[in-house]
């Protein structure tokens, strides 16, 4: 069968000396593909199978892997290879989205749209990175079933508007009258303090599209506490130890050690 479709390349491995297999996210989901050639410098695919490029491809899909047939660059992102931070997220995200991502023809579009505006979002860099890699987070979570009602007790349920806490163990945050009886249960664990407005913005990351999002400014504290809570709910509840984000933090904490 041979089609075209848009698609993001999302992993990039080196197949012998010239050929290269690369993972697509395509609006209906992944697609892995053999690109012929493509590590060849004359390759009229080299510049179409680089991590984070958007394009787009024809492919020809047997049983099995596929074949990449020809490519349109639609998106370079130069920037996001050229710089190393920059390039550290956007191999975390790459990591993020193949795990929340089906195959094709299962994918979904809503989750395709999500992932190019995170990348527009990192190469743009009118957003602090760290807050970027926030959202995508915070939506990646709500793919894969694995994201709370910020603002809401998963104790009690209702919405809290003073004190608030997230608890690791429940994997949801629980209001001031219920966080006594829960410290009295087996298993209760460490809490995070929380603000009402931390977890609206985190609400926020959750439900509204990138394109309306607008600028996002938040303090170092503030984007400490959503890395912590964020990296433990990916862990704990969605399963995801990634190897690109550790990579990235070791990459920030060895800067902020010189």
């Amino acid at each position: 069968m041979l089609y075209s479709t848009e698609a993001v390349v999302i992993r990039h491995q080196a197949y012998g000396e010239t050929h290269a297999i690369i993972t697509l996210l395509t609006p209906s989901g992944t697609v892995d593909c053999l690109a012929r050639g493509a590590k060849k410098p004359q390759s009229r695919l080299a510049a179409g199978v680089q991590l984070g490029v958007r394009g787009w491809y024809t492919l020809s899909q047997g049983r099995g892997l596929g074949t990449v047939q020809q490519c349109e660059v639609l998106a370079a992102r130069r920037t996001l290879r050229a710089d190393l931070l920059r390039a550290a997220y956007a191999a975390y995200f790459c990591e993020l989205v193949r795990a929340a991502a089906e195959p094709r023809p299962r994918g979904s579009a809503g989750v395709y749209r999500s992932f190019i505006g995170a990348l527009d979002a990192l190469e743009r860099g009118d957003l602090d990175p760290a807050v970027v890699a926030r959202i995508w987070e915070s939506k990646v979570l709500r793919f894969l079933g694995a994201c709370p009602e910020w603002s809401t007790c998963g104790r009690c349920g209702n919405v809290w508007h003073g004190k608030g806490w997230y608890v690791p163990a429940l994997g949801s945050t629980v209001c001031e009258s219920c966080l006594p009886v829960l410290a009295g249960e087996q298993g209760y664990g460490t809490r995070v303090a929380l603000s009402p407005a931390v977890a609206r913005v985190l609400q926020q990351f959750v439900q509204v599209p990138w394109e309306r999002l607008g600028q996002v400014t938040l303090s170092a504290g503030t984007i400490k506490v959503l890395d912590h809570v964020l990296s433990t709910q990916l862990v704990e509840y969605a399963g995801l130890s990634l190897k690109s984000r550790n990579v990235l933090q070791s990459l920030l904490s060895s800067w902020t050690t010189e």
